[in-house]
């Protein structure tokens, strides 16, 4: 088993059945990183942890684990309308143990593939300080890096709940799926209830090149290729050309998918959806018991959203 990720993606509900592990998360700064980041800064990465902490409870393969992200930082001004804000991926890469039912196959079959550590790059050019005051980092920035490290559009077609139609590229490929379309039982029954009760799979985006497509939530006001959108052979993303997906009940509701923490442009509020919480389990983790509110109305909200956001990946 590879002990490193593949494909770093950057930024420009219910207990699954079987044992649980626990999890204990903290971090670690490269020499640079210190040299770069004030204390304040440095100190949001405990709270980014502690953020996604408060989510995931263990891993479902029964073994404990303590998660690191290592933290470094790069300079690089900004280039063809956007900034690159940082990158992810999981640094070291385990075989679970069986987990009964999972349904994963290959060579490994009902074994997750797990992020058992992260990297992480932040860019520190002045072109990437979108935060106000003498900070550098943004905390929704750090939040939806960790998120890739833990595996969150990293290791989806690892665990055969996404294909991006390449193959070769990942530690375990999808033998099922359709590029666009993200498929993992937890996270669409979830994105059903949450967004749109027809859909048969989760958009995801096609767009802005290796590190942002085919790792993120779709966003239907795409930041990429702008003089191509929606033309053959660049944006086929479904669902452009129509409305945002919006929140349908619960304390989010009306916010714009487009807004969500795990899409690859930084926009508007960056809340953390319920479907990207449930996402978690199809890639082997196990979430704290938390009530999912119930969709008692159903309501569809025409939001107004940001067309000049910051590109992150």
């Amino acid at each position: 088993m590879s002990n490193r990720f593949l494909i770093p993606l950057c930024l420009m509900l219910p207990l699954s059945a079987g044992l649980q592990a626990a999890i204990t998360f903290s971090v670690v700064f490269t020499s640079q990183a210190e040299a770069d980041l004030s204390a304040s800064d440095r100190a949001k990465f405990t709270d980014g942890l502690a953020f996604w902490d408060a989510i995931i409870d263990g891993y479902q393969d029964g073994r404990s684990y303590n998660w690191v992200l290592t933290v470094d930082t790069f300079s690089q001004a900004a280039s063809g309308g956007g900034v690159l804000l940082g990158s992810a991926g999981p640094e070291d890469l385990y075989l679970s143990n069986v987990v009964p039912g999972s349904g994963l196959g290959g060579s490994w079959p009902d074994r997750y593939i797990l992020s058992g550590s992260g990297f992480s790059q932040f860019n520190t050019h002045p072109d990437a300080d979108i935060e106000p005051g003498p900070d550098q980092l943004n905390a929704s920035t750090i939040r939806h890096e960790i998120g890739h490290a833990l595996g969150i559009g990293t290791l989806w077609e690892d665990n055969e709940v996404y294909n991006d139609g390449i193959g070769g590229n990942h530690n375990r490929t999808a033998t099922v799926g359709t590029p666009g379309q993200y498929i993992g039982a937890n996270g669409l029954s979830i994105y059903q209830s949450e967004f749109d009760p027809t859909a048969a799979f989760i958009p995801i985006e096609r767009d802005g090149g290796p590190g942002t497509a085919d790792g993120h939530w779709n966003m239907v006001a795409d930041h990429f290729n702008s003089s191509l959108e929606n033309q053959p052979g660049f944006d086929s993303d479904p669902g452009d050309g129509g409305p945002a997906p919006t929140v349908l009940f619960g304390p989010n509701l009306g916010l714009s998918l487009d807004d969500e923490l795990m899409t690859g442009v930084s926009s508007g509020s960056r809340f953390i959806s319920e479907t990207t919480k449930a996402s978690l389990i199809d890639i082997g983790f196990t979430l704290h018991s938390s009530p999912v509110p119930e969709p008692a109305v159903f309501a569809h909200l025409a939001l107004a959203f940001g067309l000049a956001a910051r590109r992150r990946r």
